[in-house]
């Protein structure tokens, strides 16, 4: 059986995101109109008028000076900055792909996405030159030309530079020319991201134009009232991610809804910036929910203004929602999807707060299939999708393509829920291997493969413990080991910790610790049982001791945006 979503979807098959950004007002947004305001400050760096004259500057250097042609892969390796949505319509306009790398990988993971996207250029912040150069001396066959953005003199024998905000100054905006000939904006690539699989190491996924303005106009329908004239956004997540990509750069410039963007999430400057721009919703993850919970400074904010929290990419516990609506008066609604589908799936209107443990309603345009392990239709089961905004593919082919998709173009999500009489969608599972630290996603066999190269590890597996103080889950190892006697082990497992912990980011590392077991538990086939580790049948124990014998599924559901 498919579901479908009741509402129509209409949005323009031929255009591409420059037409969005220079040819289309979805809100009618007046051109003075702050685009992008500095957290901080409360400066407004650019409105919509000078922002689509900033890209223009931009773009025409890309051209004149970089070269750039249709289809020319170009990196962006940075934290957050203003002018970061600025390169990528530059970018996009000149024809070319982004591929938006994520500033916290360390050189081994940085080298995985670099010659999965082969960029051609890579714009990179300074502090990050060095990341980046050891990455690339690991793949001789990836030699793209540096360009440090953030510096007028970098070391020329490492990069050259390209100083953006004196381009968006100086630059001419006439320079610019639209190329023509272009592919079909279903077919032509706008970014490559990078997606966490069960597999190990991240997936480049394609999405076109069009898989991103179908995405922005399914929004639009589904969340009427949302993008009101009034509305400012709090940006607080990093331009890098999905989230920021798709949804600050394109899908909320082209509502007309001012950004408040920071560099990194700090408290006291967002509850200042609430109060003095009058934010209207804030996107968040748990552990920033908890914030405005546990932090002394939240009981002083002024929050007449908010109207909403929308909680995306990791889990929510409901309980934590009603606490916070309670207190700042505003409601938590949940959003669902991932990068393969550019990214919403579901989103909970405001008005749907009262349907308790759902993420809303499917997108209109979006067909889903619900069905057991061998892939017949079930009542409960693991959610497919197929629908506009679902990629074109992953950069890698083969297996890793056949695996995730269906023959009939149906995406397998590996989230696990069911839809009711009115269409709400509920999750009661979700992808069991992956683990959500903080909104990242973190494959255990990456980690696994890390363990193993220890001489001293025999066989190891990796899941999740769920921190309830810090409302996030930790990676947690577990080693065999042919050595022997209590105070050994216990220097090998601070050992190995360290091992592993050195060359991973900060959030796969093992703040869930290392522990040592007789053997590893695994199935005929070799695979390892995850849910027979001591860290899953303790959580099972515990679930199954929390549910009473009158709770059905609906009792409190955690929801999860798998971003």
């Amino acid at each position: 059986m498919i579901y479908r979503s009741h509402q129509e979807l209409h949005y323009p098959e031929h255009a591409d995101l420059t037409n969005i950004l220079f040819d289309y007002n979805l809100q009618n947004t007046p051109s003075n109109k702050p685009a992008v305001i500095d957290g901080p400050t409360g400066d407004v760096v650019f409105t919509y008028e000078s922002i689509r004259d900033a890209v223009k500057r931009v773009a025409g250097h890309l051209q004149t000076e970089l070269k750039i042609q249709p289809g020319t892969v170009v990196g962006i390796l940075s934290t957050n900055r203003h002018y970061f949505p600025v390169c990528v319509h530059a970018i996009l306009a000149v024809g070319g792909v982004v591929s938006a790398l994520n500033p916290a990988y360390q050189p081994q993971e940085l080298a995985h996405a670099l010659s999965l996207s082969k960029p051609r250029h890579v714009l990179v912040e300074k502090d990050l030159l060095s990341t980046l150069n050891i990455a690339l001396e690991s793949i001789p066959t990836t030699k793209p030309h540096l360009h440090v953005w953030d510096d007028a003199s970098p070391n020329p024998s490492l990069a050259s530079t390209l100083p953006i905000e004196s381009i968006i100054r100086h630059a001419s905006p006439t320079t610019f020319t639209r190329p023509t000939s272009l592919p079909p904006p279903a077919y032509r690539v706008a970014f490559i991201c990078f997606s966490s699989g069960t597999s190990g190491l991240v997936k480049g996924v394609r999405l076109s134009h069009s898989n991103i303005i179908s995405n922005i106009h399914q929004q639009r329908a589904a969340l009427t009232g949302m993008f009101a004239p009034n509305t400012v956004l709090a940006l607080i997540v990093p331009f890098f991610h999905i989230l920021g990509l798709a949804g600050f750069c394109c899908q909320f410039i082209a509502f007309g809804a001012p950004i408040v963007m920071f560099r990194r999430f700090e408290l006291g400057p967002l509850l200042a910036a609430i109060k003095r721009d009058r934010i209207t919703h804030i996107n968040v993850v748990p552990p920033i929910a908890l914030e405005f919970l546990r932090n002394p400074i939240a009981d002083h904010g002024d929050y007449g203004s908010v109207r909403a929290l929308c909680n995306a990419a990791a889990p929510l516990k409901g309980s934590i929602a009603e606490r916070i609506e309670r207190k700042l008066g505003c409601v938590v609604t949940q959003w669902y999807g991932m990068t393969e589908c550019s990214p919403s799936v579901a989103s909970q209107r405001e008005d749907e707060v009262g349907v308790k443990g759902t993420i809303g309603k499917l997108l209109p345009g979006m067909e889903m299939r619900i069905v057991d392990e061998e892939g017949k239709d079930a009542r409960v089961g693991e959610l497919l999708l197929r629908g506009p905004n679902v990629m074109l593919g992953y950069v890698q082919h083969g297996s890793v393509q056949s695996n995730a998709m269906t023959e009939d173009g149906f995406l397998k999500t590996g989230d696990v829920g069911y839809i009711d009489e009115n269409g709400y969608i509920f999750l009661v599972d979700r992808a069991k291997e992956m683990i959500k630290v903080k909104g990242n996603q973190v494959a255990p066999a990456e980690l696994e493969a890390v363990l193993l190269s220890h001489p001293a590890v025999e066989d190891a597996a990796v899941c999740g413990v769920y921190d309830d103080e810090r409302a996030t889950e930790y990676p947690i190892a577990y080693i065999a080991t042919k050595i022997t006697g209590r105070q050994e082990l216990e220097g090998l497992k601070a050992e190995v910790r360290q091992f592993v912990d050195g060359q991973v980011t900060r959030y796969k590392q093992l703040k869930g610790g290392v522990h040592v077991l007789d053997a590893i538990p695994r199935n005929a086939s070799g695979k390892i049982l995850r849910r027979l580790l001591p860290a899953n049948l303790a959580a099972a124990e515990q679930a199954k001791r929390a549910v009473k014998p009158s709770d059905t599924t609906r009792g409190e559901v955690v929801i999860q945006a798998k971003l």
